[in-house]
C-alpha cells in the first residue's frame, strides 16, 4: 500500500471555505445525493467520486476519494452475482463484503414512506467463506422500490448507482498513512544530510582516513620501514659489537696518559686568586717611594 495520493481534489477544485467539513445525515445522502444522481440531476457538491469500488481492496479507495480524512464516499454500480438473480456480487479485490445487521430504511421527513434503504458491511480478505475480518466498514445506501429484475438477457447490471460510505473502526488506516508520512520524512532528512556532504572537488576524491588506515597497518609502506629499522641497527651496530679489550686498545692508541693536575687546597689561593700578593720578579728592580 502506497502512500495516499489523490489524482483529483474536490477542496481545491471547488475552492471550499476553510474549515469546510461533509458529515450529511443517511437523509441527506439519500436525497440530495443519490436520488438526483440516478435522475441525472446536478448534484448539490460535486464531492462524491464515481468509482467501481467492488474492483478494489477497501485501503485502496481513500486516495481515489475526492474528499474525506477518516470517511469516504462512493458512487458505485452493483452487478449481479447470477445473470437471472437479484443478489449482488459481494466479491472485491482480494476478498468480499459481507453484510451485517438488519437493513436500515430511510425515510425523509413528513413522509412514511421509506425512500432508500441502508446496509452494512463487512470486509473479509480471502475467500469466502473463510475470509479473516477486517475492520474496513462500509455503508451501503440503495433507492428502495426500484424494479430490478433484469432488463436484458444475461445483463449482470443489479443498480446502475448506490451510494456507499467507506471508514475504518479503528482509524488504523490514518494512522498508518501518517507513519509512513514520517518514515519517509525522515528518509528524506537523512538523505539530504547525507547528500549535503556528496560534493567533492577532485582533491577530495581519495579519502584522508584511507592513509590514516594504512599508515597504522605496518605492510602499508614496507619499504619505509624497512629503511627506518636498517638505519637504527646501522648506528647501533658499531656499540653492540664491541668489547672490552677493543675498548682498551683504542683508548691505548691515543698515546700516554696526559697526568691529573693536583690542586693544593690548602692554599688560600687556590679559592681567592685574585687577593694573592703579586710576586716581584727578580729581574725587575722595584722603586718605592720614600716614606
Amino acid at each position: 500500500m502506497g502512500l495516499a495520493r489523490r489524482t483529483r481534489d474536490a477542496e481545491a477544485e471547488l475552492n471550499l471555505p476553510p474549515g469546510f467539513r461533509f458529515h450529511p445525515t443517511d437523509e441527506e445522502l439519500v436525497v440530495h445525493y443519490l436520488c438526483r444522481k440516478a435522475a441525472y440531476e446536478r448534484l448539490p457538491v460535486p464531492i462524491i467520486a464515481e468509482v467501481d469500488l467492488y474492483k478494489y481492496d477497501p485501503w485502496e479507495l481513500p486516495e481515489k476519494a475526492l474528499f474525506g480524512q477518516r470517511e469516504w464516499y462512493f458512487f458505485t454500480p452493483r452487478d449481479r452475482k447470477y445473470p437471472n438473480g437479484s443478489r449482488p456480487n459481494r466479491a472485491a479485490g482480494r476478498g468480499y463484503w459481507k453484510a451485517t445487521g438488519a437493513d436500515k430504511p430511510v425515510v425523509p421527513k413528513g413522509t412514511h414512506r421509506p425512500l432508500g434503504i441502508k446496509k452494512a458491511l463487512v470486509f473479509y480478505s480471502g475467500k469466502a467463506p473463510r475470509g479473516a475480518k477486517t475492520d474496513w466498514i462500509m455503508h451501503e445506501y440503495r433507492l428502495a422500490d426500484t424494479s430490478r429484475s433484469p432488463n436484458k438477457k444475461g445483463s449482470l447490471r443489479l443498480d446502475d448507482w448506490v451510494l456507499c460510505r467507506l471508514y475504518n473502526k479503528k482509524n488504523s488506516w490514518e494512522k498508518m498513512q501518517s507513519q509512513k508520512e514520517e518514515a519517509s520524512m525522515m528518509t528524506t532528512d537523512s538523505t539530504d544530510d547525507s547528500g549535503s556532504n556528496s560534493f567533492r572537488t577532485p582533491e577530495s576524491d581519495i579519502d584522508n582516513d584511507v592513509f590514516d588506515k594504512a599508515a597504522a597497518r605496518p605492510e602499508a609502506y614496507p619499504n619505509h620501514q624497512s629503511t627506518e629499522v636498517c638505519q637504527i641497527k646501522e648506528d647501533s651496530e658499531w656499540f653492540m659489537d664491541l668489547n672490552l679489550d677493543d675498548l682498551q686498545s683504542a683508548y691505548t692508541g691515543f698515546g700516554p696518559a696526559t697526568p691529573t693536575p693536583t690542586f693544593d687546597m690548602s692554599n688560600p689561593s687556590f679559592y681567592f686568586p685574585g687577593l694573592s700578593s703579586p710576586k716581584p720578579n727578580s729581574n725587575q728592580t722595584m722603586n718605592l717611594p720614600p716614606f
